[in-house]
């Protein structure tokens, strides 16, 4: 998970973050899921959680990721991790979860 400033589409993992993604391209496929922290859903926000979810997905592709391994989906005002009501918990909210998953070879 890696969370973003107000408004922020740039993808900035942290150091522990980024050392796990550094092993991406050994996944079979990598879910991106883009979210806000607003209290209700708007084209403008859906927008900006597309955009997150497409930073992140950037960034993969940059380090060599094949983009079809890649699946990227986003949403406004939902799915909190944490309660929205300080701005320490929309930050957590306003965010972008990552999933590598890895199939064995046959």
């Amino acid at each position: 998970m890696v969370s973003f400033p107000d408004s922020s589409t740039t993808f900035q993992p942290p150091a522990d973050v980024a050392a796990v993604l550094d092993d991406a391209r050994a996944a079979s496929l990598i879910y991106i899921n883009g979210r806000t922290s607003t209290n209700r859903p708007s084209a403008r926000d859906e927008i900006l959680a597309l955009k997150r979810a497409l930073s992140a997905r950037r960034y993969l592709v940059d380090r060599g990721v094949a983009p079809l391994k890649v699946m990227v989906n986003f949403a406004s005002a939902t799915d909190y991790v944490t309660e929205n009501i300080t701005p320490e918990g929309r930050y957590q909210n306003q965010r972008v979860e990552i999933e590598l998953i890895y199939a064995p070879i046959l």
